[in-house]
């Protein structure tokens, strides 16, 4: 009983450690495409301008602020992704688009940068849902859509 126990106790932890390690290599932060002291220099993946960015050590948002994440495609054809955040999380996303307005947030997955939009609008403190947008007339590309979806499930 007690090596079962055990073993089960074992397994938890294991998992947890799993659980933490994946949440954490999953992150929303601040970016800039200046020099920033102190900021990490990441290459964007499927860059089409701004391939060189500095990424700040601080996650802003991670993977367990997020509820769930759908993408869209609107009447007119623009896609998008509608996300929920957690109540956490809200606070998170009101605090870095007030501080990155018309500046680059970064997601990073593994120490890459994956997608780095320019903040078009600050989010409501208390507005669980929220849209991801693209800079193209039809929102999101499709490829962005998949990279997205990848990294927020």
């Amino acid at each position: 009983m007690h090596r079962m126990v055990t073993s089960t106790a074992c397994l938890v932890m294991i998992l947890f450690a799993g659980i933490v390690q994946a949440q954490s290599r999953r992150s929303i932060r601040a970016a800039s495409a200046e020099p920033v002291e102190g900021w990490q220099t990441m290459q964007v993946e499927h860059c089409r301008s701004r391939c060189v960015l500095w990424i700040s050590p601080t996650q802003a948002l991670v993977a367990s602020d997020i509820e769930k994440a759908q993408p869209e495609v609107r009447a007119d054809g623009y896609q998008i992704i509608r996300v929920v955040f957690t109540d956490t999380g809200v606070k998170k996303l009101h605090d870095l688009t007030a501080a990155q307005f018309k500046k680059l947030i970064a997601m990073v997955v593994d120490g890459k940068v994956i997608w780095a939009p320019v903040v078009q609008y600050v989010a409501e403190a208390a507005a669980k849902n929220n849209v991801l947008t693209g800079n193209t007339p039809q929102g999101l590309t499709p490829d962005e859509v998949e990279r997205i979806m990848a990294i927020l499930h």
